[in-house]
């Protein structure tokens, strides 16, 4: 699953990059805060995997667009320090695989 998970980001760390470089230079000038925290959040998120655990991988990986949802997550929270990124990413993450597991348990 965490092999999953990886190729998820990728793909959508793919998308994303194509998306940007399709731009004007100054678009992409100005989405250069979002460009950065995107990319810090995809290299948070796959340092993460290994400790991650198997729910909350299904959960990310049956999400659409983590990437762009924890980026717009990040920007309510208050404080915008790179070290809060991964308070956010836990916070997120831990959501994600509770609403996974109900969803879930509706099923059964």
């Amino acid at each position: 699953m965490e092999q999953a998970f990886c190729l998820k980001l990728r793909g959508e760390l793919a998308v994303f990059r194509y998306e940007i470089l399709k731009k004007e230079k100054e678009a992409i000038y100005e989405a250069a805060y979002q460009i950065d925290s995107i990319i810090s959040i995809y290299e948070l998120l796959a340092e993460m995997s290994s400790r991650l655990s198997i729910e909350t991988l299904e959960a990310a990986v049956m999400f659409p667009n983590i990437l762009t949802f924890l980026y717009r997550e990040w920007l309510g929270y208050e404080d915008f320090y790179t070290a809060d990124i991964q308070y956010c990413l836990d916070k997120e993450l831990a959501k994600l695989r509770r609403d996974y597991r109900d969803r879930e348990e509706k099923v059964i």
